[in-house]
């Protein structure tokens, strides 16, 4: 099985042709149809389903790109790295970030990184808790920010900063509570909230009901931007991570309502990476440092 076949086919899934895959590879339609037969052949099954005017990729074939797909990229990747090696001022990281903390947390990083290392490259991939630790696993991303400290066989993960859970609303609706709120009265108000199920969901519903409350979750969403929207738009209050309403707090879009005797929630941001043998170039080493050097002196 030739890295040339599993590029080429996995260009033909992505144009959805071999005119236009054979463009982007540099070869003819005859030769891309022969190296995606070389590889039926390889395989013994049927990739691509030619019998219509349009091609459509077989459950053997969506298989196929999804291994094809990764082992291109790898192998791009390794060629970069030992290129790398020899240009310590030179290299790509690929970092991977919780979307509700990377984009509040990542900026200031990047461009101290970037000012000081304008020669390497920082690719960013953000997504959900899971899927983010899953391309951490499989080599994809060499570290990964996350909103709790991973627990893994596989992976380590450095402690941050600490990310209080806070209860908002909009401005016009606090007049609406006592101030502060009492802790029984948390579960009658309209709660706006992450989508359940969810690791944020779960570990706030678990915290609240110890103290024997019960949230009022009247509506639920994907993201917590989505959740920052609506209350901002007077729907209803939330509990959130500090750190995703930061920038509505001191805009003065949401206040805080502070809560009597609410039990201390709080999620630690930490930096994961692979152990035993992370595999980092002198790149990622130095970003790795600086991260966690940065909330060592406090942000």
């Amino acid at each position: 099985m030739l890295l040339q076949h599993l590029t080429t086919f996995c260009r033909v899934v992505e144009t959805g042709g071999f005119a236009r895959a054979g463009a982007l590879v540099g070869l003819s339609q005859p030769a891309v149809t022969r190296q995606v037969a070389a590889l039926e052949a390889e395989l013994g099954a049927e990739l691509l389903d030619r019998s219509g005017r349009q091609i459509h990729v077989t459950p053997e074939g969506r298989l196929v790109y999804e291994r094809a797909r990764r082992i291109v990229a790898a192998v791009s990747a390794l060629k970069e790295e030992v290129a790398d090696l020899a240009h310590p001022d030179r290299g790509r990281i690929n970092l991977g970030a919780v979307t509700t903390v990377g984009l509040r947390l990542l900026p200031p990083i990047l461009a101290a990184f970037k000012k000081e290392h304008p020669g390497i490259r920082v690719h960013v991939k953000a997504g959900r808790t899971q899927a983010t630790i899953e391309l951490l696993l499989e080599g994809e991303i060499e570290l990964a920010i996350l909103p709790t400290p991973v627990t893994h066989s596989r992976l380590r993960s450095v402690p941050l900063v600490e990310d209080p859970v806070v209860l908002v609303c909009a401005p016009d609706r606090r007049h609406e509570l006592p101030d502060p709120l009492p802790l029984e009265q948390l579960g009658e108000i309209e709660l706006i909230s992450f989508q359940a199920p969810s690791r944020f969901r779960t570990f706030v519903e678990a915290m609240l009901e110890q103290s024997g409350v019960y949230p009022n979750v009247t509506m639920e969403f994907d993201s917590h931007e989505a959740v920052t929207l609506m209350v901002e738009a007077g729907f209803g209050y939330a509990l959130v991570p500090a750190s995703a309403v930061e920038r509505e707090l001191a805009l003065g879009t949401l206040v805080r309502v502070e809560v009597d005797r609410m039990p201390h929630m709080a999620r630690m941001t930490s930096l994961a990476f692979r152990h035993p043998n992370p595999g980092w170039n002198p790149a990622t080493e130095q970003l790795f440092h600086m991260i966690v050097d940065f909330f060592k002196q406090g942000g």
